[in-house]
Parts: C-alpha cells; sequence; structure tokens
C-alpha cells in the first residue's frame, strides 16, 4: 500500500530555483513562456536563413545555387519553419507568460504537461530539422512517386511546375487532356 509521504515526493514541485538545471525541470509559467520564446526566435532566424537561401536561388534566371529537390524541400521547411515553430510557439509563449498573470493565478491550470508541450515542441523541431542532417531532403527531382505516376501514361513527369528550373516550359500536350468538343475562339480574342 502507497502510504501519503511516498506520493508527496511524487507530486511535489521540482526545488531548484537557479542554474541550468532549474531551467530544465521547471513547470513555472514565465519561465516555459520565456523557454517558448526564445526557442521561437532561433527556429526564426533559421526560417530566415532558409528564406535567403530561396531568394538567392531566385535572384537570377536560371538559378543553379540550389537543385529542385532542394528547392522544394527548402521551400517546405520555410513554410512548416514559420508557421508551426515560430508564429504558433510565439503566441504560446506570450500566453504562458501573460495569461496567469493578468488573470491573477499562480499558475497555469497543467504546469507538468505546459512544460511537456515545451519539450515535445523543442523535440519536435529538432526531429523535423534532422531530415537535412541525415541527408534526406525530400522528393527525388522527378517529383514524389515519380515512376507510378509516370504509368498512368498522360500524366506529367517533370517535378512542380513552379520550380525556378520548369517556369519557363509549357507543359508537353500529352499531358493535357483531350477535349471532345471543337475548340471555339472567345468573340474578344
Amino acid at each position: 500500500m502507497t502510504t501519503t509521504a511516498s506520493r508527496s515526493t511524487i507530486f511535489r514541485r521540482p526545488k531548484t530555483t537557479s542554474g541550468f538545471w532549474s531551467w530544465i525541470t521547471t513547470v513555472d509559467h514565465k519561465k516555459i513562456g520565456i523557454m517558448y520564446g526564445y526557442t521561437a526566435f532561433f527556429f526564426l532566424l533559421v526560417g530566415g536563413l532558409e528564406a535567403l537561401l530561396l531568394r538567392i536561388q531566385l535572384a537570377g534566371p536560371e538559378g543553379q545555387f540550389l537543385s529542385q529537390a532542394e528547392y522544394n524541400a527548402m521551400f517546405t521547411m520555410h513554410g512548416t519553419t514559420m508557421v508551426f515553430l515560430v508564429i504558433m510557439p510565439m503566441s504560446a509563449a506570450f500566453m504562458n507568460f501573460l495569461l496567469p498573470l493578468m488573470i491573477g493565478a499562480r499558475d497555469v491550470a497543467f504546469p507538468r504537461l505546459n512544460a511537456l508541450s515545451y519539450w515535445v515542441f523543442l523535440f519536435g523541431g529538432i526531429f523535423l530539422y534532422s531530415t537535412f542532417l541525415f541527408g534526406t531532403t525530400g522528393a527525388p527531382a522527378g517529383g514524389f512517386l515519380a515512376d507510378e505516376v509516370s504509368r498512368l501514361g498522360s500524366a506529367p513527369n517533370a517535378g512542380w511546375p513552379s520550380t525556378p528550373a520548369q517556369s519557363r516550359r509549357r507543359p508537353s500536350p500529352a499531358a493535357r487532356a483531350p477535349s471532345s468538343s471543337p475548340r471555339r475562339r472567345c468573340s474578344w480574342s
């Protein structure tokens, strides 16, 4: 049978108030809000670096700074970073820090769940960026599942049409669906 004394040691709040370990084990809403803010600012810098790389690619015609697969991966990661790793955590930072102070509460309702949400966010962002470290930068240049799509016959198999290297080309006539009715010209053309 579990005694009351052993239960109280499990649910006791962390006692350390200074040093590195106090930031790791904190359940204080103000410290968690500060950690959210600094981490979101770090990812803002990373997302800004991705935007800079995209702008270098698009600075001139026929940019060769990034390949098509790298461009697609960078574009996707930039959008994901700015929405899910900057904007949403920055709002969580302000809400964690300010909301309990504004309503006069001692802390948030579930402080350990609040701390867990920060650590899940941090390790999720690290996991997301681990794809760059391990060299899996996305789909091949032909597009995702290019072999399966090419079996459809008339489907274009040249990647996304908005990538810089393909923005000048039009789809091949085989990629367009044949029309059953004769084409009429508009009166204004």
